[in-house]
C-alpha cells in the first residue's frame, strides 16, 4: 500500500519526499503569515486604543471647575493610575486660589512610540478658561506628553508632563 502512494523507483521516491517537503514549507509559511496578521490587528487595536484614551485625558485634565475638583478627579480615575491622580489633584488649591473654570475639547493626538505595552502620546490641547485674573473669552492651548501603559485593566495614563507653558488668548 505504501509503494503505492511513494511509487517504486528513486525518482518517484524522491519527488514524494520532495512534495511532502514543500507541503510541510507552505505549512509553516501559512502559520507565520496567520500570527503576523494577528499581530498586526493587535497593534491596530492597541493603536486605536491608545490614542483614544490619550485624547480623552487630554479633554479630561482641561476641563475643570475650581468649585467641583471632584468631578474632574472622578472623570479622570478609570483613564489613570493613581500616581496621576495624584499629581492632578496637586492642582486642585491653585484651582481654588484663582477660581479657574476650564472646558477642554478633543485635544488633536499624535502616536510617538508604542513598544512592549508601552505608549508616547503627544497632545495639542485647547479650552475655553474663566478666571477673575484672564479676560472673557479666553482660551488656553498646550503641548502635553503622556505616558501609557498596558495594565491588567486595560490602558492608562502612567505619567504626562506639559512641554510648553500653557498659552492664553482671546478670541
Amino acid at each position: 500500500m505504501l509503494s503505492r502512494l511513494i511509487g517504486h523507483g528513486p525518482i518517484e521516491v524522491g519527488k514524494t519526499i520532495l512534495l511532502a517537503f514543500v507541503a510541510l514549507i507552505a505549512a509553516v509559511a501559512l502559520q507565520q503569515l496567520a500570527a503576523a496578521r494577528s499581530d498586526r490587528t493587535s497593534g491596530q487595536a492597541d493603536r486605536a486604543a491608545v490614542l483614544t484614551l490619550a485624547a480623552d485625558f487630554g479633554k479630561e485634565l482641561t476641563t475643570y471647575d475650581y468649585a467641583h475638583p471632584d468631578v474632574q478627579a472622578n472623570r479622570l480615575a478609570p483613564l489613570t493610575t493613581a500616581q496621576v491622580q495624584a499629581q492632578v489633584k496637586r492642582a486642585f488649591p491653585d484651582l481654588a486660589l484663582y477660581k479657574a473654570v476650564s472646558v477642554g475639547e478633543r485635544p488633536d493626538a499624535y502616536l510617538q512610540t508604542l513598544v512592549d505595552g508601552h505608549a508616547r502620546v503627544l497632545l495639542q490641547t485647547r479650552s475655553n478658561m474663566q478666571s477673575e485674573y484672564v479676560p472673557p473669552g479666553t482660551k488656553a492651548s498646550g503641548l502635553l506628553l503622556c505616558d501609557i501603559r498596558r495594565e491588567r485593566s486595560g490602558w492608562r495614563v502612567s505619567g504626562y508632563r506639559w512641554l510648553t507653558p500653557v498659552t492664553e488668548g482671546v478670541s
